[in-house]
């Protein structure tokens, strides 16, 4: 019997008299402002965000210390390619604001990290050619210095790590010049 009353007040003008609210909702003045802000930098990571995302995964891959993070920073990156830019349109139609453009997004995402995005994905490429390089080296060192099984197979796992990346990181830097 209880049920039926909860139900019938959730259903009558009761519970809509109820949920009203004593104040109209005003936003801050500053809230489109802020949300246009976020909106563009949200456009900006899914122009080239997705990318330092994937080299920061591969980059944590050759370590072979969290295979998990960097499988899921990789993931993040496919993700932020494919359904970005859906995802900011919605944002900003929700949020009321007018849909970024590039050159406004560039601009947000410049004032927000102070680097350009090619600019901070040269800086990725070469922190990647460095743990590229340290990991062969390490790797090499395991490998071929006579000790247990055990250190021979983790340098073994190094170098391919290490030159699994070596591509991808060659690719991003023919990249601006193709």
């Amino acid at each position: 019997m209880k049920l039926n009353h909860v139900i019938a007040l959730f259903g009558s003008m009761q519970w809509a008299q109820l949920l009203q609210l004593p104040f109209e909702e005003v936003q801050p003045p500053f809230w489109l402002e802020a949300m246009q802000n976020i909106v563009n930098v949200f456009l900006a990571l899914t122009i080239r965000g997705y990318l330092i995302f994937v080299l920061l995964g591969f980059m944590i891959f050759v370590t072979g210390v969290f295979d998990g993070l960097a499988k899921t920073l990789v993931g993040i990156g496919v993700f932020i390619f494919f359904f970005g830019p859906y995802i900011t349109n919605m944002f900003a139609a929700i949020a009321g604001v007018e849909i970024p453009s590039p050159s406004s997004a560039r601009n947000s995402w410049i004032s927000l990290v102070g680097l350009s995005d090619s600019t901070l994905i040269h800086v990725l490429i070469t922190l990647g050619n460095l743990t590229v390089a340290i990991g062969l080296l390490a790797g090499s060192i395991l490998y071929f210095v006579p000790s247990s099984n055990e250190l021979k197979s983790k340098g073994h796992s190094l170098i391919v790590r290490a030159l699994m990346l070596t591509p991808v990181l060659f690719f991003f830097s023919v990249t601006p010049w193709i």
